[in-house]
Order: C-alpha cells, then structure tokens, then sequence
C-alpha cells in the first residue's frame, strides 16, 4: 500500500489512542499543563520528555516501552501511560514499571539516596478498582502491631486515575479534563487547546502514514497467525487457542512481538490469547524473569 493510500484510510483518532496520546504529551507546552491538572501541584518545568522510551537492563530482563517519561525541574521522574482496556494486570505492571525506572536511573555503585521520586500514571477510561474514586493514589507503608500504617518514604508512587470516577477532592479543570478524555468534548481552555493540537496531529500526513504502518503491521501479524491456523486445518483450535498449530504460530509471533518489546497485555489482546500463555512463553524463551 502506498503512502497516498494509507492516508486516504486513516480515520482520525481521539486522544485516548496510544499513539495520540504520547505524540501530543511528548511536547511540554501540553504535558506540563496535563500534570499540573492530576496531580494539582504547580511544575515549573519539563526538562525532558521522551516519546515511548525503551527501558532494557539485560538480554533476559523483561524491557518496557513508556509513553510518556519525563523528568520536572525537581528531578521526580514521572511515567505517563494511556489505559482504554481492563487489564488484571495493571497494578503489577505499575510495580514492574517502578522497579525499572529506579533501574534505569541508578548507575552501578550509586548510593541508593541517590534515586529521584518517581510516579507511575495509569489514565484510565474505566474504574481500575471499584471504588468510584477520581484517583487511587498508591504509596508503600509498613504496618505497625496496632493495625495502623505509617507511610514508607520510598517516594515511588503509582497513581490511578479513573476517568469515570465521581468520588474525591479534585478540581473543576480536573472533571472537565476527565471529561475530554472520555467523550472528547472541550469544555474549557485547556481542553480546547488539547483538542487543536489532537486535529492538527490528525490532519498531518507523515503521521497518517506513521499511525497507518504501525496499524497494518499489528493487523498483518494478528491476520498472518490466523491465517496459519487454517492452513494446519484447526479451526477449532483457532477459536479456542488450544490447537497445536495455531498455537505454535501464536508463539513464534508472540516472541517476535516481544523482542519488538510490545507490552504483553497488547500481545495477548492482539492475538486473542490468555495474558498468562504469553507470560509463559516469554519465560521459557528467556524474555521476562
């Protein structure tokens, strides 16, 4: 398919797609305003942001591709991530993702008082835990014998916010960025500037082709271990994911993904498999400890 082509099937994406959402983030001008407005502290500034920057520590270690990761004039390190499906996973993976940042920061030898504050953000289009809140802020504690917790001070902090929540403390620019993100309606003028920037990313063409080339390799991939499935004649397999055939191919695509360093939950929903035979093969292929 040509680049002329692939414009002419883009259809425009709202800020709640990935791609979207760590293009328009990547630029401080709307990153930092986004920040003030979830966590609602004021940020002087953004010394760097990054787009999808790729954490790796070793052959065996398990790599994760950010969004957004930035670090403020204050040097606290923040990871910005886009979540539109359940995922049963997600408080293990805001561990995961802590622990290899601290990683990453940390040179060999270096006194761990040395490591920055860092905050995991989850920006969730549905409740991550039940409870209604606006944001699940989660912090490390220790217990004391009368049941009391006293808050660790590791300054490793994850942060779930729940677009549809209704339940906490938080400003009217907050809810009508919630809002936004959820309906894609600007109600205020943050928003609307937000929703510029979303239109003229839509309306740029290398970036149709960009967002096109990275849609069709995901299909081609997803369509290419089905199409495998038929030829071995396990059609059965195919729809329950139990067929050798369909499954040996599931597997060579799920290892080539990972060594692309796609996240597993994308893997597993691409490929329509259960997260935990993708986590199984990524261990016996060395991929994740």
């Amino acid at each position: 398919m040509t680049n002329d082509e692939k414009i002419l099937q883009f259809q425009p994406v709202t800020i709640r797609d990935d791609m979207m959402f760590g293009t328009v983030m990547a630029d401080p001008e709307y990153c930092r305003p986004f920040l003030e407005t979830i966590l609602g502290v004021r940020i002087r500034k953004i010394v760097y942001p990054e787009r999808e920057k790729t954490i790796g520590l070793s052959l065996i270690a398990k790599s994760i591709r950010l969004d957004v990761y930035l670090e403020d004039d204050e040097h606290t390190v923040y990871d910005v991530e886009m979540q539109t499906g359940k995922n049963r996973n997600l408080p293990k993976r805001s561990r995961y993702y802590s622990g290899m940042i601290d990683l990453n920061l940390l040179i060999k030898g270096e006194d761990y008082s040395r490591l920055k504050k860092s905050l995991v953000i989850f920006i969730c289009t549905f409740d991550p835990f039940g409870y209604d809140e606006y944001i699940y802020r989660c912090g490390a504690c220790y217990q004391l014998s009368d049941g009391s917790y006293r808050s660790l001070g590791d300054d490793a902090w994850k942060i779930f916010v729940n677009t549809k929540g209704h339940k906490g403390n938080v400003s009217g620019d907050f809810k009508n960025l919630m809002h936004y993100i959820l309906n894609g309606e600007a109600e205020d003028s943050f928003t609307r500037i937000l929703e510029e920037k979303v239109s003229l990313i839509n309306s740029d063409d290398e970036w149709k082709v960009g967002y096109m080339t990275w849609a069709m390799k995901l299909a081609d991939e997803r369509r290419e271990a089905r199409e495998e499935g038929r030829r071995e004649g396990h059609e059965e397999g195919l729809r329950e994911g139990q067929e050798e055939g369909r499954l040996e191919m599931a597997r060579k695509m799920t290892l080539n993904m990972l060594r692309d360093r796609e996240p597993i939950d994308k893997i597993a929903k691409f490929l329509e498999l259960p997260t935990d035979t993708v986590q199984s093969w990524a261990k016996e292929a060395g991929l994740l400890t």
